[in-house]
Parts: structure tokens; C-alpha cells; sequence
């Protein structure tokens, strides 16, 4: 298994023209790059004031419940999202960081607040400025009396660096063990719980390219999320899903009480993807987005790889009339994506679509935002890796104040940025044809 891994790893590295095999976002864009190659297809707790049709779900969350005041006060809002297993939660605030820089001072400083208990779940995580400053916090925590427990994918991770985190007294634990990863499946949620009461999502791993402290593609522009209130006790759940493979869900009943409303407007949706259960809700939620967009709809796609239907969702909304914006990287970190991500490029701009190149580099951030009233922000991208293959998570927001941040980050980004057009728009060459082909047979083979 191993000489398989490391033989495709050199064939995809060379195929892909990159040469910094050893940094660590490398790793990500094999993992990432191998499983896009294929067009992947695809006991609810509940009280006496709390039971209702929304909450018998047998799909729903073993520990969570909806509460059916919420949805009647949302009316129709979530009618079509409600079907994506989590609960729609009111009393949450939201606020959006709109670089990995501000995400990671808010982290620390949410962190060294902590009392009770910490729980991290990160996709890279990796040695440098962030991971030293990280850890610094969590030992100070850790002398406090506060449990932490640390989650990273093990295709990247192996047990010495488990072992170095628990020797300071992280309870540290791979999602697989290396000698049995698979390409697929991967753990990659960005995921932070502080307490129960407190909870950040978004693109931003645990590595100096996500701060620009050290990026090898330009300036790295991400974005984030830190969610306060109610909503805080999907985010615990999402964490006991995948530790220790989900065996301690039955004990992770008193972490979530530890959620307390906050005076907040609107509605938020924490949600999981995984390729273990039969319910797309991301592929769902992006589709119901473009799907009701009716003014404006804006979005960030760092890896489009995209299959017909959504293709013709996208197109369909700039065909109605809504201004559709969707930005792309301009210094990609992976060539293969890069690939594939033009082969609908000519498409989108016929139909309307104004697409824009991030010219200072690459842009990492998973963002939706449309109509002043609804936004999504989390680890999902824009391609049937995230829909088909991973563990992911986001939120869905509806009617929250941080909207107008999300939106005017995206107008902000765009003053940095070249619009494509059918003119300047370079089709593939017959060479780049060739290895984009060969890369499909190398998706069919592994």
C-alpha cells in the first residue's frame, strides 16, 4: 500500500509540473487532485417541547434535535435546507474573518479564554509559526486544568507527531492511522470547539501558508467564521462524529449542554458532509443557493470541478438575470485542478457568468453569498471531492448581520482581481489536452 501511494504520489507530482514536493501543501494537492480525477456519483433526542415532525428524522443526529418553535419562526427560509440532517438554530452570533491572518488572532485569543475543554479538528496541520503558537496556547491551557483533545487526518500526520502532542498533554489522535489511508475519505474539516460555547469554521488549516508567514503561491487568501450561541452544539456533535471514528458519541452528551444562546438575528445551519451516509447536503445546500438567488450571487472557488448539473445551476441563475461573480485563483497550487477548472471556464462566461482571476495569488476561501440574506462559509469546495469523497463541514447563514461583511469582502477581493472574458480566456493546448487525459486514466486506475 505503501510503495502504491508513494508511486502515484510521484506520477501525479511530476504530471502536475510541481517540484516543492516537500512542503506540506503538496501533500494536500495530491490527496485533493487524485480522488477530483474521477467524477465521483455519488435516533433523534428529542423533549416533550421539542418533538415534531422536523425532529423524528431518522437521519438526524443521534444527540440533536429541532426545535419546531425555530422553524416556525423562520417560516419558510429552511424549508429545503431542513433536509441536510443538522438543526436550524436561532440566538447565534456569527462574525467573519476575512483573511486566515485575522482567524488566527481571533483563534488564540477565543483559546486562552478557554475553561473547561477544547476540541480541534484541522485537514493539514503543520510545522511552523501557527502550529508554535498554537501549541503555546494549548500547554498554558492545559496547566489551567482545561481538557484539549487535537484531531488531524493521518494521511499526512503519523504517530511521532501524535506522540509529541500527547507528551505535552494533548490528547492528540490521526483520523487514520497512515498504513491504512485511503485517497478518499479524508477528514478535511477545519473545525474549532471552545467550551461548548464557541466554534470556528472555514478553509484555514494549521500552516504558515494560510497566515503568510510562508506561501508559495502568492498571497493565500482564505476566510473563517467564528459561530457564538445556540448553534455551537451542532459544532460539538460534528467533532464526536469523527473522533476516535465516532466510538464516544454516546458520552459527549454533557460537552453539548454547554451551548447558551446569544442575543443574535437570524438563523444558522451548522451541517457535516460525509461520504459514509446517503445525504449530499452540501452538493444540496450550494444547489439551493444558486437555485434561489434572484439578485446577486457571489462565490469563491479555489478547485472547480464541477459536473453538469451544478455547471447548469450556475449558468442557469446568470441566464435569469442575477449577477453572478465567481472568483478563482490566480496563482493555483495545483496544476492538475488548475486543468479542469478552465474546461468550464468559456461556458460560464457565455452564460453570463463574470468570473475573475485572484491576481496576488490563491485564494482558498469556500464562500457563498447571495441576496443579502444568505451565505454559506466552511471547508466545502466547489468540486465532487468535497461532495462525494470527504468529511466536510460549513454553516449556513440566513438573515444574520455578518452578511453584509461576507458580501462586502467579496467586493473588496474583486478590486485585486482580472475578469476573464471570451476574449483572454486560453483554451487548452493539445499538450495540456494530453495530460489532462492521462490524469483521468490515472483516476480510473487507483
Amino acid at each position: 500500500m505503501k510503495f502504491r501511494l508513494a508511486a502515484v504520489t510521484l506520477a501525479l507530482t511530476l504530471l502536475c509540473g510541481c517540484s516543492e514536493t516537500g512542503s506540506p501543501h503538496t501533500d494536500e494537492s495530491v490527496q485533493e487532485t487524485s480522488a477530483d480525477i474521477t467524477e465521483t456519483t455519488s435516533a433523534t433526542k428529542t423533549t416533550e417541547t421539542q418533538t415534531s415532525s422536523a425532529s423524528a428524522r431518522p437521519d438526524m443526529p443521534r444527540h440533536l434535535s429541532q426545535e419546531q418553535s425555530v422553524l416556525d419562526n423562520a417560516e419558510d427560509k429552511y424549508y429545503l435546507l431542513t433536509d441536510s440532517r443538522y438543526p436550524v438554530y436561532a440566538d447565534t452570533e456569527i462574525s467573519y474573518y476575512p483573511t486566515g491572518e485575522d482567524f488566527y488572532e481571533a483563534l488564540l485569543d477565543e483559546l486562552s479564554q478557554a475553561q473547561e475543554f477544547i476540541f480541534l479538528e484541522y485537514y493539514i496541520v503543520s510545522e511552523g509559526e501557527m502550529l508554535d503558537g498554537l501549541i503555546d496556547v494549548l500547554k498554558d491551557r492545559l496547566d489551567a486544568g482545561v481538557e484539549v483533545k487535537f484531531m488531524c487526518d493521518g494521511f499526512f500526520q503519523n504517530d511521532a507527531f501524535a506522540e509529541k502532542l500527547n507528551s505535552y498533554g494533548i490528547n492528540c489522535m490521526l483520523y487514520r492511522e497512515p498504513d491504512r489511508v485511503s485517497i478518499n475519505m479524508r477528514d478535511h474539516r477545519k473545525l474549532a470547539v471552545i467550551d461548548g460555547k464557541t466554534a470556528f469554521m472555514g478553509g484555514v488549516n494549521i500552516g504558515d501558508e494560510y497566515i503568510n508567514v510562508d506561501s508559495p503561491y502568492g498571497r493565500w487568501k482564505d476566510a473563517a467564521i467564528k459561530i457564538h450561541g445556540s448553534a455551537v452544539r451542532s459544532c460539538t456533535e460534528l467533532f464526536f462524529e469523527q473522533w476516535a471514528f465516532g466510538s464516544e458519541l454516546e458520552s459527549c452528551t454533557d460537552y453539548l449542554d454547554r451551548s447558551q444562546p446569544a442575543k443574535a438575528e437570524g438563523y444558522v445551519l451548522p451541517y457535516g458532509e460525509s461520504p459514509l451516509d446517503e445525504c449530499n447536503a452540501a452538493r444540496e445546500i450550494y444547489l439551493e443557493i444558486m437555485g434561489s438567488a434572484k439578485e446577486y450571487l457571489y462565490m469563491t472557488a479555489p478547485y472547480l470541478n464541477i459536473d453538469d448539473e451544478v455547471e447548469n445551476a450556475i449558468c442557469a441563475a446568470a441566464e435569469r438575470g442575477v449577477d453572478v461573480v465567481l472568483i478563482v485563483p490566480g496563482i493555483p497550487d495545483k496544476p492538475y485542478m488548475e486543468l479542469i477548472a478552465r474546461t468550464h471556464y468559456r461556458t460560464l462566461v457565455n452564460a453570463g457568468v463574470r468570473l475573475y482571476r485572484f491576481d496576488p495569488g490563491f485564494i482558498h476561501s469556500k464562500v457563498f453569498v447571495s441576496d443579502g440574506h444568505i451565505a454559506t462559509v466552511g471547508s466545502v469546495n466547489l468540486n465532487n471531492r468535497s461532495f462525494y469523497c470527504d468529511f466536510e463541514c460549513g454553516a449556513v447563514l440566513m438573515d444574520v448581520p455578518c452578511i453584509e461583511d461576507i458580501k462586502a469582502d467579496i467586493l473588496t477581493t474583486l478590486g485585486e482581481c482580472t475578469q476573464l472574458t471570451d476574449e483572454n480566456i486560453i483554451d487548452l493546448t493539445p499538450e495540456e489536452k494530453a495530460r489532462l487525459s492521462l490524469y483521468m486514466t490515472l483516476g480510473e486506475l487507483m
